[in-house]
């Protein structure tokens, strides 16, 4: 996983829905010159999508020039995957960062265009993804390391501290979580618990820090209902108002939902 391309592409892909966040698994497979071979089987089960449903979402991106094809594009011999390279031009506008790789892919309509190309195994593991998460307070550190310890109220806070901006948390939200449960109302109780997150510490006092932590939730298999539960139980949805309250907050810090089934 590159935090690199990730960060980019939460920063300046233009969209949401479908298509950001099959740009972002994309980004959770890619190096950080943004290449990545996923198949479009293991697409559509992140984004937890249709098959088809991924095809049609992968060559918008295709198409809309923030992804190109640079490598098998029929799929290649069996066993094999499209190679793919994430467009950094399209995401950061800069001439300097023009992708590795076959570049005279950019256009090829065959690139664009072919729904039947083969599908087979990743030579890099999908599976495993202890370590591909990221942290909030050092985006660096592998995923195997919870979050940096996060002591709620023992640090030394601001003589002013500034409004909670609700909103725009719950805006953040649904951009980094859309299979979650959509916030309707917001008021009583998940008011208090949000405002508290935000004032018991100040490192929190900051839009980007919450920026961070959804990213971190998202790249939880269980916060994403990937877990599939025993007895048949249908899968966990998350909800806001279940992140901010005390206890769960506290242990999507510590990193507990993002360990790896056994």
């Amino acid at each position: 996983m590159s935090i690199r391309i990730m960060s980019m592409v939460w920063d300046a892909y233009p969209s949401g829905g479908s298509d950001l966040l099959a740009l972002l698994a994309l980004a959770d497979w890619s190096d950080d010159e943004g290449r990545c071979w996923p198949s479009m089987s293991s697409i559509a089960t992140k984004t937890r999508l249709s098959r088809s449903q991924a095809q049609r979402v992968v060559h918008g991106l295709i198409g809309a020039g923030f992804l190109e094809v640079i490598g098998n594009e029929e799929g290649g011999k069996p066993g094999a995957t499209r190679q793919y390279q994430i467009n950094l031009r399209a995401l950061t506008g800069r001439t300097d960062a023009t992708p590795t790789g076959r570049t005279h892919a950019t256009g090829s309509a065959d690139a664009t265009g072919r729904t039947h190309a083969q599908d087979g195994s990743h030579p890099c593991g999908e599976t495993g993804r202890t370590h591909a998460t990221q942290t909030i307070s050092e985006p660096s550190r592998t995923v195997s390391e919870p979050m940096s310890i996060d002591i709620g109220g023992a640090q030394a806070k601001p003589a002013h501290i500034p409004d909670c901006p609700h909103q725009q948390i719950i805006d953040l939200y649904h951009q980094a979580l859309p299979t979650g449960t959509r916030v309707r109302v917001w008021n009583g109780t998940r008011v208090k618990h949000l405002q508290a997150r935000w004032r018991e510490d100040a490192k929190r006092q900051d839009i980007e820090w919450w920026r961070r932590f959804f990213a971190y939730c998202a790249q939880s298999e269980f916060l994403t209902g990937q877990t599939q539960p025993a007895n048949g139980r249908d899968p966990f949805v998350v909800s806001l108002d279940w992140l901010v309250s005390p206890q769960n907050f506290a242990k999507c810090i510590e990193g507990k939902y993002h360990r790896s089934a056994a």
